[in-house]
């Protein structure tokens, strides 16, 4: 896959790695081609799978799409001032099969609550569970606060309550999975400017990508670290 190849990882048993000789491209609406430099030919198919695919979501904050005098595609990364003609989408497309519609639902009784909020940022919501110290109620609760909402859990006996949050809380150990997982995954080098909960890629509130929010919240730092040197020196 391009965005293995672009992170230096060429040897790999994926069913997506290219062939010799082919290379992953995507069009200006994200349509997802290869061209066979050897037979000087592109096709909309993966040449080993037969698969269609297309990049999932906007591009990265930051980041911009231009196109060169030949007509080609390529993409600016404004935070970390360098071009690339790799889309940085590439590591999170899906595949299109228009052709075979699927009638089964997306979830079902075997769904559990993680998954159906997998990738979703709750943070800044207030979610109220009545019943949370069990049951539906605490896996509930417990799922949305994994996801940043601010859980308010409605029970009738305290002491179950509080129990309830205690194990809600032992869950946040694995906080640092995100982190870990930004830092170290393989597929994810030599990309940047995305936003990241629960190691699935969301979008980034408009408030986060404020420019006059970051720029106040930079003055900010500056005037509260100056207070904190002068009180240190006086």
């Amino acid at each position: 896959m391009a965005a293995l190849r672009y992170a230096g990882l060429d040897d790999t048993d994926s069913e997506d790695e290219l062939p010799p000789g082919w290379e992953e491209r995507t069009t200006k609406d994200g349509w997802v081609y290869y061209a066979n430099h050897t037979e000087e030919k592109t096709q909309w198919e993966h040449p080993k799978t037969g698969k269609r695919k297309r990049v999932a979501g906007d591009l990265p904050y930051g980041w911009e799409q231009e196109t060169d005098e030949n007509g080609q595609v390529f993409f600016v990364d404004h935070i970390n001032k360098r071009t690339t003609y790799l889309d940085p989408r590439l590591a999170f497309t899906v595949d299109d099969n228009p052709t075979k519609p699927t009638t089964r639902q997306r979830y079902d009784g075997s769904t559990t609550a993680m998954e159906i909020l997998q990738g979703r940022d709750f943070t800044g919501k207030v979610v109220v569970v009545t019943g949370a110290n069990s049951g539906i109620g605490f896996e509930t609760a417990k799922s949305f606060a994994l996801h940043g909402a601010h859980v308010i859990l409605a029970c009738r006996n305290m002491a179950r309550a509080n129990e309830a949050v205690s194990r809600i809380l032992e869950e946040w150990q694995q906080g640092a999975a995100t982190t870990v997982y930004c830092a170290a995954a393989p597929e994810l080098e030599g990309l940047g400017g995305m936003y990241f909960n629960n190691c699935c890629r969301c979008m980034p509130s408009p408030e986060a990508q404020s420019e006059e929010t970051a720029r106040a919240l930079w003055a900010l730092s500056e005037r509260l670290i100056q207070e904190r040197l002068g009180s240190q020196s006086s």
